[in-house]
This record gives structure tokens, C-alpha cells and sequence, in this order.
């Protein structure tokens, strides 16, 4: 008599059989009116219909730029090398762009990729934690006051992309096509994504101004995410770039040379 498998040989051939890997496990499943291979197929259909539901939903330029049967054939082959690791389908994706970079099919399509990778952090801005806003009167009067150092705590939604190809202006005609078609000078975009309220809003930023909101994202203080702006553009215009974070609200808080302890517990990141 042959043994009864142990939970976790259950757990590993089920995994298999909706995988299309091995089918030995059909011996131990109860059809319940259905051949037991008939029965693994609903359950294989079901988790195949969902992990490509999800990629559809979280990369909705991809889609447009491909088409439904590219993009599922795409989606199919990847969700078979890529399994879910977690249990929450909103982590399930993160490596498609990659996936699709080195897809010999999508060869044609160079600015497939960074437009899929704008698509992700797009879903991720939108389920990024949230916090309040710092008032912009306190952040005036902080840098008024002119202190040693000061390090500035960005908004959690904040994700930036430099592409090498204009992926913001690819990204929005995808999901507004017009008759004239788009006209691309070749030039790439640096790409600032954030979420405004209830919505995900984007922007194009200029090289000085990535490089120094990069740098405030790394944890740099302004001074040197200052320094490494001017180098990218002498005429780099840092009050103006600050305004433009404190009105969309993406400051949430900073620390400043003397506050030595919040600095070493990195209590204002």
C-alpha cells in the first residue's frame, strides 16, 4: 500500500498541477463528480484567469501599446517563470517590465519596458502609505532660518523613472490615443510620480531637478542634493523646485543639523 503523502507533498504537487508541471497529483484528488484531471484544470484555469486579470490591471499602458492576445500570451509565459510569491496579488508583477525587456517578441517595441515600469510605479504610488503633508509655512520658515544642514522626508507615494525614451508621453497616449498619432523627437524623459489625493498624478521633470529629488529620496541633505543638481544645471533653480514640492504636498517632514538624534535614527525618513 502505498503511503499517504504528507501535507506539504500535497502542497508542493497541487503547486505543480496548477503550474503545469506534474500531474501526479490528480491520485490523491477527489473530483467530486469530475475526473480528477478535470478538476485541476478548473483550479488551474481559475489561478490563470486571475494572475493575468491582475496584470492586466496593473499594467494597463502595456496593454494598450500590445494589444489583449500579445499581452496575454506575454502574461501567460510569465506568470509560469515568475510564480507568486505572496498571497496578495498586488505583488504580483513586480518583474514583468524585465520580463518583457528581454521578450524577443517585444523586440520591436524598445520603449515597451519603461513604459511597463511606469505602469508599476504607478501601482505603487497608489497603495504607498500615507501621511500629512508638512505645513509649508513651517518648511518656509525652516529654510528661512538657514540651518547647517537639513534633510527632507518625501511623501511615501513619491517614485520617480528616468527613461531614456519619452515613456510619460508614450504612457499617456496609450490611454488617450488621437487621430494625428504620436510625434517623438527621441528624446527621453525624467518622470515624477505621486499620489494627488485620490489619484496618481504624473510629471516630466528636468535633469537638475530629477537629480536633486533623487538625492533628497536617498537621504542626501539639500546642500549636497543641491551641489549634485548644479552640476547636472548651473542655472538649477532650488527655491522653485522646493515650491513645487511643498504645493503638491510631498514634503512630510524634515530634520536639521542640531536635531542630532532624529538624524541618527533617521526619524524624519
Amino acid at each position: 500500500m502505498t503511503a499517504s503523502p504528507s501535507l506539504l507533498e500535497l502542497q508542493s504537487g497541487f503547486f505543480d498541477a496548477i503550474f503545469g508541471r506534474s500531474n501526479a497529483i490528480e491520485r490523491w484528488v477527489d473530483g467530486a463528480g469530475l475526473e480528477p484531471a478535470a478538476r485541476l484544470r478548473i483550479y488551474r484555469n481559475a489561478v490563470a484567469s486571475t494572475q493575468i486579470e491582475a496584470l492586466r490591471s496593473a499594467y494597463p499602458a502595456a496593454l494598450a501599446l500590445v494589444g489583449e492576445d500579445f499581452f496575454d500570451a506575454a502574461a501567460t509565459r510569465f506568470r509560469l517563470r515568475h510564480p507568486s510569491t505572496s498571497g496578495n496579488l498586488q505583488d504580483f508583477g513586480k518583474a514583468f517590465p524585465e520580463f518583457l525587456a528581454n521578450m524577443p517578441e517585444a523586440g520591436a517595441l524598445d520603449y515597451l519596458a519603461d513604459v511597463a515600469r511606469l505602469d508599476w510605479l504607478r501601482q505603487e504610488s497608489a497603495l504607498a502609505a500615507d501621511v500629512a503633508p508638512l505645513d509649508g509655512n513651517a518648511m518656509h520658515t525652516t529654510l528661512a532660518a538657514n540651518p547647517a544642514r537639513l534633510w527632507l522626508s518625501l511623501h511615501p507615494s513619491l517614485r520617480l523613472l528616468s527613461s531614456q525614451y519619452a515613456a510619460l508621453a508614450i504612457w499617456q497616449y496609450s490611454q488617450a490615443p488621437t487621430s494625428t498619432g504620436l510625434k517623438l523627437d527621441g528624446s527621453g524623459q525624467r518622470v515624477i510620480v505621486w499620489r494627488a489625493g485620490q489619484q496618481v498624478a504624473m510629471a516630466e521633470l528636468d535633469a537638475a531637478s530629477f537629480v536633486f529629488v533623487e538625492a533628497l529620496a536617498d537621504h542626501s541633505d539639500i546642500d549636497s542634493a543641491h551641489m549634485l543638481a548644479l552640476a547636472a544645471d548651473n542655472d538649477f533653480d532650488l527655491a522653485a523646485c522646493l515650491r513645487s514640492l511643498i504645493a503638491q504636498d510631498l514634503i512630510s517632514a524634515y530634520c536639521t543639523g542640531d536635531n542630532t538624534d532624529a538624524i541618527r535614527n533617521q526619524a524624519c525618513y
